[in-house]
């Protein structure tokens, strides 16, 4: 039964579209080959030795079902600009603006900032003396933000060179080290336990959380469904084809590591892919790996600055958040809230003192709250399919609704076991328990006291 709510259009997609399929898989994986993610990857290789292969095909199927959901909920409503519009026409505003806040403004709180201390960490070792820590990590946002104001071409452009730049640079590396892996009778290879070391004590389930990490992402392009070319066709393949690509070339970047690194270096070392480029190129390739890391750098950042700013634009278009973010500059980039996303990780980093190691537990809990984001995602598709069945769907989720119980439930066992380590799961559940709680007490006097209006009530039912 339909809601008497006012209906949304589902407006005609553009006519003059600027984003092909090559910008729009740049962006579906732009977060995804950052060095937080491979980092993350590399140490799960290391905790579960030959079990990162279960654990990998877990975190993609799930991926697979969350990218089908929001392909479904971007071309239903091109013109929503992200999740918080998906949320307002099926579940209400509350559940809009917690699921935004909840999974991607917290995050980007914490995720840019860890990004920016390792990329300060590499450039350290590499280069030491030629630039303070965090003064490489600000220079690189502040190119990029001047570069995202520019406008959605420009920012396409760069986003495509950075991605393909990174997928080429794991991939390379991978088939290298798996074509130059230490002989089984070597000094070297007893040394770093190699393949033999990956068959002992293997784990799946217990790394699932941390390869997700490096899966998680794909979304990002549905803010920019209304500027792309053939957007039925273009938008899931983007989803679904960087996925698969990201997976496959991840699979070979572990396996080449898995051969010249010892389990316990990959699970310990703070930063595991700097071991890995120098144990298979040697120290000669210090310029070329500090090249490599600012653009894993640049290609998590830029997809951020991209993506959230155009959620919080089409937020504050409906009332959801300050006014002031829907301002946009002769470009049509919402500037304000561009800005206001490059100065999120500001937070993270005043709060971790430049210290990585203490942002881990908040950043973990943060990740989790981007994971209890996906989970409104399906419970919108279904609401969607529930409350507008004669809605026009481009694409329709495959043997629905098993794709969204199935996330929902992987999902919620994930967030179950998050930490990484036994220790860590009382700061990890802690803040979660902070961060979620935070965003649902402001999202809820938001809705009551200056919107005035229902929690949970749809609005603006597409048809």
């Amino acid at each position: 039964m339909n809601s008497p709510t006012t209906p949304i259009q589902t407006t005609p997609l553009t006519a003059t579209p600027a984003l092909g399929l090559a910008a729009l898989f740049s962006v579906a994986i732009g977060v995804i080959v950052g060095q937080s993610t491979i980092v993350s990857l590399l140490q799960a290789v290391g905790i579960s030795g030959w079990g990162f292969l279960g654990a990998m095909a877990i975190g993609y199927g799930l991926m697979l079902c969350n990218s089908a959901s929001f392909a479904e909920l971007a071309l239903l409503m091109p013109r929503a600009g992200g999740l918080s519009g998906y949320c307002e026409a099926a579940l209400g505003h509350f559940p809009a603006i917690f699921a935004v806040f909840a999974g991607y403004v917290v995050p980007a709180l914490f995720g840019p900032a860890a990004e920016m201390l390792v990329v300060g960490g590499v450039m350290d070792q590499l280069l030491p003396g030629t630039l303070p820590t965090l003064a490489w990590a600000g220079l690189l946002m502040g190119v990029l933000v001047v570069l995202n104001l520019l406008g959605t071409d420009v920012f396409a452009k760069l986003q495509t060179g950075l991605t393909f730049t990174m997928l080429a640079a794991l991939g390379i590396t991978g088939l290298w080290a798996l074509g130059h892996a230490p002989e089984a009778n070597t000094a070297a290879s007893v040394a770093s336990s190699g393949w033999a070391g990956m068959a002992a004590d293997t784990t799946v389930l217990g790394v699932v959380a941390l390869v997700m990490y490096s899966l998680i992402g794909t979304e990002f392009v549905t803010p920019l469904t209304a500027d792309a070319a053939q957007p039925e066709r273009n938008v899931p393949r983007a989803m679904f084809l960087g996925l698969t690509v990201v997976t496959l070339v991840n699979v070979v970047f572990c396996l080449g590591a898995s051969a010249h690194l010892g389990r316990a270096k990959l699970a310990e070392s703070p930063l595991p892919h700097l071991d890995y480029a120098l144990a298979v190129f040697g120290p000669g390739v210090r310029l070329v790996f500090a090249t490599i890391a600012v653009v894993a750098t640049a290609s998590l950042l830029n997809t951020v600055l991209g993506a959230v700013p155009r959620m919080l634009q089409a937020m504050a278009e409906a009332g959801q958040v300050f006014p002031i973010f829907k301002h946009v500059n002769r470009h049509g980039v919402p500037w304000v809230a561009t800005l206001f996303v490059a100065g999120l990780p500001l937070v993270g980093l005043l709060w971790s003192g430049g210290d990585v190691n203490r942002i881990v537990p908040l950043l973990v809990a943060a990740a989790s709250a981007w994971l209890v984001a996906y989970m409104v995602a399906h419970a919108a598709v279904v609401a969607l399919r529930l409350h507008a069945p004669g809605a026009p769907r481009p694409y329709r989720v495959p043997l629905y609704p098993l794709p969204q119980i199935v996330a929902v439930l992987g999902l919620g066992y994930v967030i179950a076991h998050a930490a990484p380590a036994p220790e860590m799961e009382g700061p990890i559940f802690a803040a979660l328990g902070w961060v979620l709680g935070l965003v649902a007490l402001i999202g809820a006097l938001w809705v009551r006291l200056v919107m005035k209006r229902a929690l949970f009530k749809a609005d603006g039912l597409p048809r």
